[in-house]
């Protein structure tokens, strides 16, 4: 468990060799840095780096919701071995607003990676206190057809978050970079921009924030952007899978999950529209005003023109 990012573990690692390996996006830290899915289009006065960081922490707000709708699924189909104890008791719209996370961003301020090295990593990365909100990513395959259809999902918990030590206070940002962002593993990476921002989080009657975070960019030897998240209070491996990972719920409109009445009124209440929708791209959309995503109209009524394959 990280008590403020990754800093803890370089306060105690520093003259630890990084671990070797052939994942050019994994690091000794256990986080990754991640090349974003499709190019998120720059919203009105937002910068680029503001438009993937927000994309981020809305789509593992929406995955998070899909995993509860993901175990009402398996469960009305009888595919589920058994019924998670946090449910309990509860119906299936109260489970699905016991997934619901809500993120509020603020103050961004975005730059060059190499003009904020010197300061220390608390002024960009504030600690967790007394929990954290930590992230499991499930993926369900659903058989159809002599096929298996996935589904990406985000299981969020709180979790208690392990103290800082007096050390860690100190760690500076050049620390990170030279010997965590900047491992073996990654030697033709180019760390080049920094977006620092303030989180407020909300998820089950628990709020933490506002609180620093911080996302860096860079591009790899194909010249492919990729990004790496640190907060210390929201699972930042969570937040790169969100961002990584394609969501479009495919197993709800290419299997006979589909006839489920449940399923389709939560696809008609999730769905979206518009200029924030990739159509065809296999993700979903998300609006980052509002910080909500949802399978796209578009993308839906295509898949359920489609029949169904045959067994």
């Amino acid at each position: 468990m990280r008590c403020l990012a990754a800093i803890c573990m370089m306060a105690a690692c520093l003259s630890t060799a990084p671990a070797t390996g052939q994942d050019s996006l994994a690091n000794v830290s256990g986080q990754r840095a991640v090349a974003p899915v499709g190019k998120p289009l720059v919203v009105g006065d937002m910068t680029h780096e503001e438009t993937v960081v927000r994309t981020a922490y809305a789509k593992f707000a929406y995955a998070s919701e899909q995993d509860a709708m993901d175990q009402l699924a398996m469960e009305v189909n009888n595919i589920a071995l058994q019924h998670r104890k946090e449910y309990a008791g509860l119906t299936s719209d109260q489970r699905l607003t016991a997934a619901r996370v809500t993120f509020t961003l603020t103050d961004f301020v975005v730059g060059n990676i190499h003009d904020i090295l010197s300061r220390k990593a608390i002024d960009f990365i504030s600690p967790a206190q007394g929990e954290m909100l930590t992230a499991t990513t499930p993926v369900s395959g659903y058989g159809e057809g002599g096929q298996s259809i996935l589904l990406h999902s985000i299981r969020p918990s709180w979790q208690p978050a392990r103290p800082t030590p007096p050390e860690a206070l100190e760690v500076k940002l050049d620390d990170l970079y030279q010997f965590q962002w900047r491992t073996p593993l990654r030697p033709d990476t180019l760390w080049q921009r920094y977006a620092s921002y303030s989180v407020s989080v909300d998820f089950q009657g628990k709020s933490r924030g506002p609180y620093k975070a911080l996302f860096i960019f860079g591009h790899d030897d194909r010249g492919n952007e990729v990004v790496y998240p640190e907060d210390g209070t929201t699972d930042a491996l969570g937040l790169a899978s969100a961002l990584h990972e394609h969501l479009f719920p495919e197993p709800y409109v290419r299997t006979r999950l589909r006839n489920s009445t449940m399923i389709t009124d939560w696809l008609k209440a999730r769905q979206m529209s518009g200029q924030d929708c990739s159509v065809g791209q296999g993700d979903v959309c998300c609006d980052l005003a509002t910080m909500q995503c949802g399978p796209g109209q578009e993308d839906i009524a295509k898949e359920l023109a489609k029949p169904l394959p045959t067994r």
